[in-house]
C-alpha cells in the first residue's frame, strides 16, 4: 500500500487504518469523485429534494432530482478541505423542460456558505458544468456537503452525474 493510499484510508477510518477526517487535499485520490452512477468515496445524500440515486438510463445511472421550492440535492461528507482543488465539476441534464435554477453552495457545519451561483440546465441535452471553487466562496475551506438548490418555485426533474472535485 502506497504512503498516499494508506493516509486516504486513515482519513476514512478504514482498513484497520487509526485516523481523523479529510484534512489534507493531498491525501485524497486527485480528482475526488462524489457521485460516478453511485456514491462514492464516503458521501451520503442529504437532499430534502426528491433524490433517486443511480437511476438506470442509456450510458449511465445519474441521480433525478425533483423537488419543491428551495429544496435541494444535498451530498453530505465528514468535513474536508479543498486546499488543492480548484472546482467542482459535474454532467447534468434539464430533463424534460429544463430550466431549472439550481443555486449552487457549499455548507460548513450545516451552513450554506453565502455565494449567488446559479446556474439553469438545457432540456433533454447533457452538459459539463465546471464551476469555480472561488465562484462559490469555498476555495482553500474546509467543508462538508454541495448542494445544488432550487429556488422559490417548485421544479421539473433534472438529471446528475459525474460529480467531483478537481
Amino acid at each position: 500500500m502506497s504512503v498516499s493510499r494508506r493516509l486516504f484510508l486513515a482519513a476514512l477510518g478504514v482498513a484497520g487504518v487509526s485516523g481523523g477526517s479529510l484534512a489534507r487535499a493531498g491525501d485524497l485520490p486527485h480528482p475526488l469523485v462524489v457521485y460516478d452512477d453511485e456514491l462514492k468515496n464516503g458521501f451520503q445524500n442529504w437532499s430534502w429534494a426528491k433524490a433517486q440515486l443511480s437511476v438506470p438510463i442509456v450510458n449511465g445511472k445519474p441521480i433525478r432530482v425533483q423537488g419543491d421550492p428551495w429544496s435541494a440535492l444535498a451530498l453530505h461528507h465528514e468535513p474536508f478541505s479543498t486546499e488543492g482543488y480548484s472546482k467542482l465539476t459535474f454532467v447534468i441534464n434539464g430533463g424534460k423542460d429544463g430550466g431549472q435554477a439550481l443555486m449552487i453552495k457549499a455548507m460548513v457545519d450545516g451552513k450554506a456558505i453565502d455565494a449567488n451561483y446559479v446556474i439553469q440546465p438545457k432540456a433533454k441535452t447533457w452538459a459539463v458544468v465546471e464551476v469555480p471553487l472561488k465562484d462559490i466562496n469555498a476555495a482553500g475551506k474546509t467543508i462538508d456537503t454541495i448542494i445544488w438548490q432550487g429556488q422559490g418555485s417548485a421544479y421539473t426533474p433534472y438529471f446528475i452525474t459525474r460529480i467531483q472535485f478537481e
